[in-house]
């Protein structure tokens, strides 16, 4: 799935529920629960991330079933979107950035 064929707002404001019903904001990490594809890059290629990979969210949509787009911690800037009801949460943003 790409970003731009989800037909739904995108938005960075409020929570969505994780698997486990745990709210998550934007910049949480969640882990995902199952393999999954990247988006394409420039080149046209696509990245098999494994489960368990952990990624930042960047934004959310405000429909159902509610998506996630993520920067995947890999090597190189890997983004990729998923179901909301396919992650959990893995670190909050405050708890990577103390002050």
């Amino acid at each position: 799935m790409k970003a731009e064929d989800i037909q739904q707002d995108w938005t960075q404001d409020g929570t969505f529920p994780d698997a486990d019903g745990t709210h998550v904001r934007c910049y949480d990490d969640v882990a995902i629960l199952e393999p999954t594809a990247s988006e394409p890059d420039s080149s046209g290629s696509v990245i098999v991330v494994p489960a368990g990979t952990s990624g930042t969210v960047l934004f959310f949509t405000t429909g159902e079933p509610c998506w996630l787009e993520l920067e995947y911690e890999m090597e190189g800037m890997v983004f990729g979107v998923v179901e909301a009801s396919k992650t959990k949460l893995y670190l909050r943003n405050d708890e990577k950035y103390s002050r």
